[in-house]
């Protein structure tokens, strides 16, 4: 989507290029100021008198801010205002209590102007499931709205009786004289027009501050409560105290931040992808964590938030913490099919909709996600293998025992070993791995599976869970459980290379319910690299399927291979480019030692973050390869920013460097591999234990050489190649 994106916190506003929020003419539109789940200012159209103006340009830097600059543009037949004679600067932001525009016009006519200059408003805290398209909503709002001078209010009483308001005030600066005056449209909406007369002598500048604020007064309800965020939360003594803030807050994210340098391409890629990242946090009280995207996705989500603070582990290990401290808040407690809950099972979205609040919809919280629990545990042994943090360790292993206890006795249906799923809660979502649109899992003849369904890459996840938790509870002392694991891993692996593996040697996107294969060509094969799953033979075979002409585009791996009779390249999971998911694929193959096939994904990631804006890869587009067209085709309704896809940098980073720390042996192992249209990339500060490491790659004579910087670890450092434990294995 091609709009305006500010966020902080749980605020945040999507809106025009030219920073007006227009709905269309059937009352319409996704545009709007949003917390909650819920839009609190589903209009804003700045305006001015003579109304013909032109942007001249536009900034953000920080995900909070834009600035905006104009000229007046009016014929001479309509307006006697010299053309090009006034400089119109907006500033917007916004935090967790709202929107905040600094407004500066400044007169460069010989003569003194006269202008009128406004903006015009409306609320109707819809919930984002009715922006969305959800139609059947069976209530009617009623929003009150009450004027003031300089002023009007908003307040809409939900049917549980949370209330929520939104005020806004337009005033300027003390030293300027302008009338203020606030009137009703003339369309009999609750819409109000603000309007300002000004008299500007030559070179004089007025400033005018509007204010949209937010409130939401709780309720005890059978909902989640969410705590207050936060992430800019820090009480101040006024609007501009809290904007300084938090472009600190932004300075101390980035400095805390590795820092990398040597490629300029590469640099601005990754430095983008900080930027929306730090945009996307949240913290629902437990610690801070990623939202999933903006605007469809901004709340928690179960696997959006644990595999794109798995794909950070490299830049902020503390993003793994709150995000696992939050996924154990939530985890299942009872048997609810309404929701798809089950003790034990971590939660696939938590919402605070009125729709969700009032049971009409079921994801305040909803727990349909196959995946969330294995990734949960696979995340918690990565950050411990990184960080080495026994204390959470110890907070994190009754979650750990409860997550294991899901899996045995709910995620496995039928005893089989295989983790499965099938949809209970009648609104929930049907297919529930990553790809959970409703038509994206099939045969090879293009009919839908009958479930439940066991997917391939969540088999992966599983068996990385086994074998990770299993070492874990043996360095503890607890050798029946681990070798209770170990064993079901075994077990796992076996059943997978007779039911999954197929006689071309790629794997099975799924089994439905009858253990019968989906024979179909996926990128999901591309996911189970990511575990030992199989062998070094069976892994190359992969390798080569999964870097065929019909799923390598150019820009990314294709969900779905142009030779499937489901092929779609505008389709969302099904022949679509998801960066997220072939960063996943990238790091399978860096797993086997595939260089080749890893050098040949990076240089399409390299390629495609190159022709989107200011390097911000969507959260997906569609899956055209570069003879069909010579850059990425956008999806129409993507999140940007999207968390997994912001991440991705910071991922593919990981995979060239190939680091593999191990924090139980003090380890740090490395194996390098810049792609080639990359020579050299300085890496310092990245956080490991309780220090630091800073490296130096170069390309010299098609190898990448390396060097330490500075380690600060305490860890010994070494070069091990990727495929060593698979050899092992």
């Amino acid at each position: 989507m091609n709009d305006v994106v500010l966020k902080e916190n749980d605020v945040f506003l999507v809106c025009g290029q030219e920073g007006t929020t227009i709905r269309n003419s059937q009352g319409q539109g996704h545009h709007g100021l949003y917390s909650r789940d819920t839009r609190f200012l589903s209009r804003l159209d700045w305006w001015l008198d003579p109304e013909v103006h032109i942007m001249l340009d536009k900034l953000s830097e920080n995900g909070y801010e834009i600035f905006y600059w104009y000229t007046n543009t009016p014929p001479s037949d309509i307006s006697s205002i010299p053309r090009e004679s006034l400089w119109i600067e907006r500033h917007q932001w916004v935090d967790a209590t709202g929107l905040y525009e600094h407004v500066k016009i400044k007169n460069y006519a010989l003569d003194p102007l006269e202008i009128n200059v406004g903006y015009v408003v409306d609320a109707d805290f819809v919930d984002m499931f009715e922006v969305r398209g959800f139609k059947d909503t069976p209530f009617q709002r009623e929003v009150q709205v009450v004027t003031e001078k300089t002023a009007c209010s908003y307040q809409y009483s939900a049917r549980d009786g949370r209330i929520t308001r939104t005020h806004v005030t337009l005033d300027a600066h003390p030293n300027h004289s302008v009338q203020v005056n606030v009137l009703p449209e003339k369309n009999g909406t609750t819409a109000r027009r603000y309007q300002c007369k000004i008299r500007l002598l030559h070179q004089e500048q007025v400033e005018l501050f509007l204010k949209v604020k937010i409130e939401i007064v709780p309720t005890v309800t059978n909902s989640v409560v969410i705590s207050e965020s936060c992430i800019a939360e820090k009480q101040t003594e006024n609007d501009l105290d809290q904007y300084r803030w938090i472009r600190e807050s932004y300075a101390q994210w980035f400095n805390q931040l590795p820092q990398v340098t040597g490629d300029l391409r590469f640099a601005a890629w990754y430095e983008q992808g900080l930027k929306d990242l730090r945009m996307l946090q949240s913290n629902l009280g437990y610690g801070t964590l990623l939202t999933a995207g903006v605007p469809w996705y901004a709340v928690p989500f179960g696997r959006d938030s644990l595999i794109a603070a798995r794909m950070m582990l490299l830049a902020n290990p503390e993003l793994a913490r709150g995000t696992l401290q939050t996924m154990a808040h939530f985890q299942g407690t009872q048997e609810r099919p309404e929701k798809d809950e089950q003790p034990g099972k971590i939660v696939h979205e938590v919402r605070d909709g009125e729709l969700s609040r009032l049971g009409i919809l079921p994801f305040a919280p909803y727990y349909g996600s196959v995946d969330a629990t294995p990734l949960f545990l696979n995340l918690a042994a990565d950050y411990l293998r990184w960080t080495g943090d026994e204390e959470l360790l110890e907070i994190l292993l009754p979650h750990v025992h409860r997550a294991l206890d899901w899996i045995e006795r709910y995620g496995d249906r039928d005893g089989d070993g295989f983790l499965e799923y099938c949809r209970e809660a009648e609104d929930g979502i049907a297919n529930q791995g990553w790809k959970d649109s409703g038509d994206s899992i099939m045969y090879a003849d293009g009919r839908l599976v009958e479930g439940p369904v066991a997917l391939c890459e969540v088999q992966a996840y599983l068996y990385r869970a086994y074998l990770d938790w299993a070492q874990i509870f043996m360095s503890r002392g607890e050798k029946e459980l681990a070798t209770r694991l170990q064993n079901k891993a075994s077990e796992l692996q076996k059943s997978f290379r007779e039911r999954f593996i197929l006689s071309d040697g790629s794997i099975a996107l799924a089994l439905d319910g009858m253990k019968q294969p989906c024979a179909v060509i996926s990128s999901n094969m591309g996911q189970v690299l990511q575990s030992l799953l199989l062998s070094k033979v069976e892994a190359d075979r992969v390798a080569a399927r999964i870097t065929a002409e019909d799923m390598l585009t150019g820009f990314g791996i294709r969900t779905l291979s142009s030779k499937e009779k489901r092929y779609n390249p505008l389709s969302y999971h099904n022949g679509s480019v998801w960066p997220h998911d072939t960063c996943l694929v990238l790091q399978g193959l860096r797993n086997y030692s595939c260089r080749d096939e890893a050098v040949a994904v990076m240089e399409n990631l390299l390629r495609a973050q190159d022709a989107f804006d200011l390097h911000r890869l969507p959260e997906l587009f569609a899956g055209f390869g570069i003879s069909e067209s010579a850059k990425p085709v956008p999806y129409p309704v993507s999140c940007s920013p999207q968390a997994w896809a912001a991440a991705t940098p910071v991922f593919v980073l990981e995979q060239i460097i190939g680091l593999r720390p191990n924090a139980s042996r003090q380890q740090i192992a490395l194996d390098p591999l810049l792609p080639d249209s990359i020579k050299e990339l300085k890496i310092e500060r990245i956080p490991l234990g309780h220090g630091h490491l800073s490296l130096y790659l170069k390309s010299l004579n098609k190898s990448t050489q390396y060097d330490v910087l500075q380690n600060t670890t305490g860890w010994e450092v070494l070069y091990e190649p990727m495929a060593r434990e698979v050899m092992a294995h």
